[in-house]
Formats: C-alpha cells, structure tokens, sequence
C-alpha cells in the first residue's frame, strides 16, 4: 500500500511539473488521500487538447482506493468564471476478499467565487456513477459525489475543505467505502 502511495506521488510530481496542473493531499481523522491532475496540452503542440485533463487519486482508508480518470473541463462562452467537466473515470478497490472495479461517468461543475477582499476561492462539485454494465468483478455500482470549496492562500498554494461520499457496491453487499468532511493544501500551476 505505501509502495503505491509513494508511486503514485512520484507519477504526480512528474505531471506536476507540466502547465495546467495540480497536486494535492487532504485528510481527515480516518484517511489520506493523495491527488494529482494535469492538462493534455503539454504532450502535443496541438491546442485542440488544451481542456483535456488526466487525474489520478489514491485513498488510503480501511481498504486501498485507486482512481485514474479522463476529462475535459471547459467554460461556457462569455461565462468565464463557471467550467463544467464531463470525462471517465477507473475505479480499483478491495473489501475483504471481494475485487471491485468500476468506470464511471464523471459530471463536474465549478464555480470562481469573488468574496470581498478575501482572495480567489472556488467552489466544485463533482459526481461520478457506474451502473452495473460499467462495473466488473465483484462489483455491481458505484456512487461519488464530492463538494469542495478552495482558496488561493499564495500563489500557486490552496487550501481546501470538502466534503465525499464514496458507495461501492458489491453483488454480494454494499459497502460506504467514505462518508467524511477532509482538509488539505495544493499545488496548483494554472
């Protein structure tokens, strides 16, 4: 578990080190979780892949948590301060002897925040589900959704706090994999 943690870091840092990136740890009383995302942009000159973006997190709770996605975030013309996203995702996680693996449709919707004198924040929400002929191996749904509010506290440095409810449905049982609020910084290059 701590060798794909420290992989994982390691492929983030990489990534991190292109435009249109972040890299980011959040925990809570129960679990940590590392993130990292990045623009498609710096692999081809062409600019059609500009609001394409590559994630990744690992979640480190009673059961190891492992998901790679693909999206495009863009937004709308002359609404420049809200990007909505739309993309897939792939979900790998155990419980007991059970394998789950799942690839979800992934909605997402964010929104700049201008507060006074307060400096720049954001507010996202995503939501990601695979009904069971997007689901494999022991598994027969799965079910995220995730609020999230940051704020710029240096450049290139937020904090954040949210809120994920992972369910992981198995064809034996369901399984909350998380149901809790988090806290942590990022590394953002935008």
């Amino acid at each position: 578990m701590k060798k794909i943690a420290l992989l994982l870091l390691l492929i983030n840092l990489n990534i991190f080190a292109a435009d249109k990136a972040s890299f980011g740890l959040n925990i809570n009383t129960d679990d940590l979780e590392i993130e990292g995302r990045s623009s498609l942009a710096f692999t081809t000159n062409d600019p059609t892949y500009r609001n394409f973006y590559v994630d990744a997190n690992f979640i480190n709770a009673d059961d190891t948590f492992f998901g790679v996605g693909l999206y495009v975030e863009n937004s709308p013309v002359n609404y420049q301060n809200i990007a909505f996203s739309v993309g897939l995702r792939t979900i790998f996680t155990e419980n007991g002897n059970d394998s789950f693996t799942a690839v979800p449709i992934m909605l997402g919707a964010k929104a700049r925040m201008y507060l006074g004198n307060l400096p720049k924040s954001n507010l996202g929400i995503k939501v990601a589900y695979a009904p069971s002929p997007l689901t494999f191996q022991d598994a027969d749904s799965y079910f995220e959704y995730r609020v999230e509010v940051d704020m710029m506290i240096i450049e290139n440095v937020n904090i954040y706090v949210g809120y994920r409810n992972i369910d992981t449905n198995y064809d034996n049982r369901d399984v909350t994999y998380n149901d809790a609020m988090y806290v942590g910084f990022k590394f953002v290059l935008d």
